[in-house]
């Protein structure tokens, strides 16, 4: 809470402070703009390259940042809270639902809590109201970017400081219908109307005090309820940017962040539960929250003469801690009596929670140089980087046996707590060549990391030394101006993870990532991109606590952005995904089959169709946006079974941590098609002065889907976002 007040007190300041300066002053600071889909950035990349524009996050019924995501071709996310704290998603059939397949930044800088050591998602201080775009690269990525790179490397730009002072205040907020029905049917208001919508604050202030100095603070408050029956959420995020312009040719930026997140997560039902009422909470047990603080101070260097390039220094860093609680009927999903322990009992002998900690503390440091070096026959960019990087995981777990009213009333039992000490140094080095006038594009890149583990739990320490090769090529050639032909390389890797680390050599999973794709725009209006990948993963561990695999996920995607008239603009995709287990590994499902085969079995949680189509008309000041996104059946389960089945049996205590009763569920998740739609209208707008509102509907028909085995619910059905309402309104000044 200090920190809460002290940053809220910072941003009044700053505020406030905008009557003492020259707001209306124009500066001549050299602003870098935006790429946008038509941009060289795009249409020269060798490689697949999908942004979200501003407009497609603010004009498009976006909730969160993940369900912007779903307009990406090749990504899935299995949204479960709808309130966008704690994203799952996979790329391109790889991850599983853990965020583990693809490399997320925020402003160019790592967001996870532990890059190397655990990678995932579990901490997300990113919101929608802050940011003002996202890129998605898929191939061709940079040699820099590492080392989980392999489905992607996905981008979010928060908004940058305003040339002139810019304030904004804005709310959002959801009303969550829960009707029963589905498809077409009138909405529902249930009686606790006031338990059904969720509020979403925006804060914002900054802009340049002259030519050389400029500053903004944002704060997003979130609060309310989640799509489900008694979730109460609440994010803050706060975010201070500054900058000074040194001279055209040298800048320094800085930023610091804060970030707090509390949820309620439902988790899964029953299949009955389901059939019942798909919004109710069956797990108050369940719980997630997370505190965070991000810094980093980039030094930004331009020189130019025979060899021209650009010099960075950047550092960056970050304190996060988790706080992430479950009870011992997770793995149960049996609303039976009959047939066993029910899942909704905590009333038994041998109930109790866990409640699991991580508090982690990273600092890094990254100089990067670009040379430029031109010759009537070849242009060449060269890359030299380094990062040095240094991690320390820290992880508790405590059990409670003892409740009185929900909380425990004893002091907890702790488990081992170990510590991770990690040291990493990444070097790469990348030639980017371009002969005939820019027709054709070579691109050899190489990275190399060397990595330093040490773990202590209690007495023991156990240190790893590894170093991994990352090799990456690209190629390009155009045909004609507007036509590009590409393919690329890419090996990336995820290193042992904090549970791997121990007296046994731990694996690496290592991936290979090949795309031949081809690119072509006309203009400003059309842009075509088709791509196609094959992904080798080896050591793969792509199914809870089972063995590693060896896996092969190859698919095409298609993307289309069109604009026939003005004011229109379209974007078309489709994906196809074949992701399957390539190597003979015996797996096994208790209470399905006690041994199986996995070879050429498709991986589960993978749809092979994906569509999405989605639009955006402006006449004058009334915008209309529509996006949707279909997803066809995917199995739940390695065992590759379509009918659905949940089957449910007793544990030994002391070989499943403590659990006495748990459940496994296999068949086809289902298909959906998902619609949403924005009218948005300015209602005035006057020099600096805009008033801007919209109103959204997600999910219009309320069709009812649901995902399995996401973190702490991997049996029964976890349902998505039913239908919503959302009212939005700006003003800027």
């Amino acid at each position: 809470m200090k920190q809460t007040a002290v940053l809220i007190g910072v941003a009044c300041f700053v505020v406030c402070s905008l009557h003492a300066s020259k707001s209306k002053q124009r500066t001549q600071i050299r602003h870098k703009a935006p790429p946008d889909r038509h941009s060289l950035e795009v249409k020269d990349h060798l490689g697949s390259y999908t942004l979200i524009s501003n407009p497609q996050l603010t004009q498009q019924a976006n909730q969160t940042l993940e369900q912007a995501l779903q307009n990406v071709p090749g990504v899935r996310v299995f949204n479960a809270t709808g309130v966008g704290a704690v994203p799952s998603f996979s790329m391109r059939g790889l991850g599983g639902g853990y965020g583990r397949a693809g490399l997320v930044l925020l402003n160019h800088i790592p967001l996870e809590a532990a890059p190397y050591g655990l990678i995932g998602l579990f901490i997300f201080p990113a919101t929608l109201q802050m940011s003002d775009q996202i890129s998605v690269i898929k191939g061709g990525q940079g040699v820099q970017y590492g080392p989980n790179a392999f489905g992607g490397v996905i981008n979010i730009s928060t908004k940058p400081i305003a040339k002139e002072w810019t304030n904004q205040i804005a709310q959002r907020v959801t009303f969550w219908e829960r009707s029963l029905k589905s498809f077409i049917a009138p909405f529902s208001f249930s009686k606790n109307v006031g338990n059904s919508f969720l509020y979403n604050t925006y804060l914002r202030s900054g802009g340049m005090f002259n030519r050389f100095v400029g500053v903004q603070a944002q704060a997003n408050f979130i609060t309310g309820q989640g799509f489900r029956y008694h979730s109460p959420a609440t994010i803050q995020n706060y975010l201070f940017d500054g900058i000074y312009q040194i001279n055209p040719h040298n800048k320094l930026t800085a930023s610091f962040q804060y970030y707090k997140f509390s949820l309620h997560d439902p988790g899964s039902l029953s299949p009955q539960a389901y059939a019942q009422n798909f919004f109710q909470n069956d797990r108050p047990y369940n719980t997630k929250s997370a505190e965070a603080m991000r810094w980093s101070a980039i030094y930004q260097g331009s020189f130019k003469g025979r060899v021209s390039g650009d010099f960075s220094l950047t550092y960056f860093g970050h304190r996060m801690q988790s706080a992430f609680q479950w009870d011992s009927n997770y793995l149960n999903a049996n609303s039976n009596p009959a047939r066993g322990l029910v899942y909704t009992n905590d009333n038994y002998a041998g109930f109790f929670t866990t409640q699991r900690k991580g508090y982690f503390t990273l600092n890094a440091l990254e100089p990067n140089l670009h040379l430029n070096i031109s010759s009537k026959k070849l242009q060449q960019t060269l890359q030299v980087g380094m990062r040095l990087m240094m991690n320390n995981i820290k992880l508790t777990k405590s059990i409670c046996h003892n409740f009185k009213n929900n909380p425990c009333t004893q002091n907890p039992t702790l488990g081992n707590s170990p510590e991770l000490l990690d040291r990493y140094l990444a070097t790469y080095v990348s030639d980017k060549m371009e002969f005939l006038q820019g027709k054709l594009t070579l691109t050899p890149g190489l990275r190399y990391t060397f990595l330093n583990y040490q773990l202590a739990p209690k007495d023991t320490i156990y240190k790893i030394h590894q170093s991994v090769w990352s090799p990456a090529f690209n190629i390009g050639y155009k045909p004609l101006a507007d036509w590009l032909l590409y393919a690329n390389y890419r090996h990336s890797f995820i290193p042992p993870q904090e549970r791997m680390v121990g007296p046994t050599s731990p694996s690496t999973q290592t991936f290979n990532q090949i795309e031949i794709g081809s690119r072509y725009g006309y203009q400003n209006q059309l842009s075509l991109n088709i791509a196609y990948f094959l992904i080798f993963a080896h050591n793969y561990y792509a199914w809870g606590d089972n063995q590693p695999i060896n896996a092969r996920s190859q698919g095409l995607e298609l993307e289309l952005d069109y604009a026939p008239l003005r004011g229109l603009q379209l974007h078309l995709a489709y994906t196809y995904i074949d992701a399957l287990v390539s190597s003979h590994i015996r797996g096994s499902l208790e209470g399905f089959s006690p041994s199986f085969d996995l070879k050429g079995k498709q991986l589960p949680y993978v749809s092979p169709h994906q569509l999405i189509l989605d639009m955006r008309y402006t006449y004058k000041k009334t915008t209309l946006g529509l996006s949707s996104y279909f997803y066809s059946r995917a199995y739940s389960s390695m065992l590759n079974q379509s009918q659905s089945k949940t089957t449910c049996f007793p544990l030994k205590p002391h070989q499943a941590e403590g659990v006495s009763y748990g459940c496994n569920s296999v068949g086809l998740l289902p298909w959906y098609w998902i619609w949403n739609i924005q009218l948005s209208q300015i209602f005035w707008e006057s020099g600096r002065h805009k008033i801007v509102g919209s109103l959204q509907v997600n999910n219009i028909l309320g069709m009812p889907y649901y995902f399995r085995g996401l973190e702490t619910s991997p049996t029964g059905r976890e349902p998505g976002p039913g239908r919503s309402v959302t009212a939005y309104l700006s003003y800027r000044f």
